[in-house]
């Protein structure tokens, strides 16, 4: 268990500190997009940041902290595919590209998200702090 990785403020916390749709990108959309786990797995190693074992599917993409805004302009469309909805998409920020024009921008997020199993994200959510709404969703 890594302490370190709980954040100590909340998002419904810290959503009203920045440019509500430039926080938006990296505290909810940054969540969904492939580049960036496959960037988190490769950087960690494939072990989860909660409980240190192998990540064997897909892990989740945690925030340490939700102080911290998007500063990129480009988004991309993911395919978010439902029951209902076979061609639903969602933007997310373009972090490939992010990471070609700017290297230290790019860090800067990264700094700041790691990759845990679900039920290990699940169990981070049961320890946040109490403060603000209780915003501790991914």
């Amino acid at each position: 268990m890594n302490l370190k990785i709980i954040p100590a403020r909340t998002a419904s916390d810290c959503e009203n500190d920045y440019d509500r749709e430039l926080w938006l990108k990296f505290a909810r959309r940054i969540t969904k997009n492939p580049f960036v786990q496959n960037f988190l797995a490769l950087r960690d190693g494939g072990k989860c940041a909660w409980c240190g074992e192998m990540i064997l599917d897909a892990g989740d993409v945690h925030h340490t902290t939700y102080e911290h805004a998007c500063s990129f302009a480009g988004t991309i469309e993911i395919r978010q595919q439902t029951v209902q909805r076979h061609a639903k998409k969602r933007k997310a920020p373009d972090c490939e590209s992010c990471k070609a024009a700017d290297q230290a921008r790019f860090a800067a997020c990264m700094s700041k998200l790691v990759l845990v199993h679900p039920l290990c994200n699940m169990e981070i959510s049961a320890h946040q702090p109490a403060t603000g709404a209780g915003d501790a969703a991914q």
